[in-house]
């Protein structure tokens, strides 16, 4: 766990900041997957005549789709974190309990699992 308040305040501005970053970034692509399919491309009609052009408008949702879905769980991790700050247990591993290493908590702050427990999980 990290006692130190001032390397806790730290670590709660990066989550916050990355927590800006992911709905900004959700909200752009909440867009794509709102759009009517003939808008994402800028064609005039809503309809497509070629194979090809539907087939990228429908590769385009699927990644926006899968990206809607990955930020979605990136959020999660990220108010967990935030709410491990306010309940002083930030920083811990939760399937060890040993402190998550500063170096891996600086490279990705919503970590939950120490690098040895990340590797056993999968």
């Amino acid at each position: 766990m990290i006692k130190n308040r001032k390397e806790i305040i730290e670590f709660e501005k990066r989550l916050l900041k990355a927590k800006q970053k992911i709905l900004k970034q959700r909200n752009f692509t909440n867009g794509i997957l709102l759009n009517p399919q003939g808008d994402t491309s800028g064609e005039v009609s809503a309809y497509r005549t070629h194979v090809a052009d539907i087939g990228s408008d429908t590769f385009q949702r699927e990644m926006s789709s899968q990206l809607s879905t990955l930020e979605s769980k990136i959020l999660m991790e990220i108010d967990e974190a935030l709410n491990k700050i306010r309940k002083n247990r930030f920083g811990d591993c939760e399937k060890c309990s040993k402190p998550i290493s500063k170096a891996r908590l600086k490279a990705l702050p919503y970590s939950r699992f120490c690098v040895k427990c990340q590797k056993q999980k999968g």
